[in-house]
């Protein structure tokens, strides 16, 4: 069996594992914050593919949902999860709605149509690539994405706007740094010399957390508005959604960022050119 190596042509990110004759790369894992959060993350969207991993890890039951964004020459696979609270039990579906009211409630019944529903894969024994995943909270300086700091939150709507497809946009990943709040979003550079996609974190700091789980925008007499809101109610602005997150290992924690996209410790490899 071949050794196992880092994957250069995906940034480096992490140590494949071999079963039997395949490898499995573990995914990133991307601790969020609150089922909510999670739920927002994954069901708010025109085609939500709403299937959940559950299981118990150490004591605590965890649950998470894989989620896939363009990164280097590939996609970059992310294991989004969080911890139910204690006294709280997974049951066949993850209910949501966000439209006038956001709720996100366990549910065995999949009936009414007012929410979305995310079915839950409760499993016994978790595979072998989750569970590499969850033992660490990195991953190699080579595989963060190029940093770039906006002007204002305004640039970030914008961007979003421009990268929507079928109403399809990237979530803004919100966590706390050094005693900031940082808001961001990866927009992808699609077919850059011969990468897939160019990852750029395209972020903000603020240092007040966010006040609801959406922006909400729009232009109206020649100015740009932004709101913070808890649900989606008028349908003529545009809207983006928030996920807060209780750990993001895509960001260099005590790294110099700079807008080259170099972080102070390491050399990027997996796009040349």
């Amino acid at each position: 069996m071949a050794e196992n190596r880092l994957n250069s042509e995906a940034g480096g990110w992490i140590l494949t594992m071999a079963i039997g004759s395949k490898k499995i790369r573990p995914p990133v894992p991307v601790a969020v914050l609150d089922l909510k959060n999670l739920a927002r993350l994954v069901l708010n969207r025109p085609e939500p593919d709403g299937l959940f991993w559950s299981f118990t890890l150490n004591g605590e039951r965890i649950l998470g949902s894989l989620f896939l964004i363009p990164y280097w020459r590939g996609n970059l696979p992310l294991f989004c999860y969080t911890k139910v609270e204690a006294g709280e039990e997974p049951k066949a579906f993850l209910a949501y709605r966000s439209i006038g009211q956001e709720e996100a409630f366990f549910s065995n019944s999949g009936e009414d149509p007012r929410y979305v529903y995310g079915a839950i894969m409760d499993i016994e024994d978790p595979p072998e690539f989750l569970l590499k995943a969850l033992k660490s909270r990195s991953v190699a300086p080579e595989t963060m994405p190029i940093m770039t700091k906006a002007r204002s939150m305004n640039v970030l709507v914008r961007t979003m706007l421009i990268l929507s497809e079928d109403g399809a946009t990237p979530p803004i990943w919100s966590f706390k740094d050094s005693g900031s709040q940082i808001l961001g979003v990866i927009t992808p550079v699609f077919d850059y010399y011969d990468a897939n996609a160019l990852p750029v974190f395209l972020y903000v700091e603020t240092r007040d957390e966010p006040s609801g789980g959406f922006l909400r925008y729009m232009t109206q007499n020649g100015r740009e508005v932004t709101t913070f809101v808890d649900s989606i109610n008028e349908m003529r602005y545009f809207y983006a959604r928030v996920v807060r997150l209780a750990h993001m290992p895509l960001w260099p924690r005590g790294q110099e960022r700079v807008g080259n996209g170099k972080q102070k410790g390491g050399k990027r490899s997996g796009a040349r050119g």
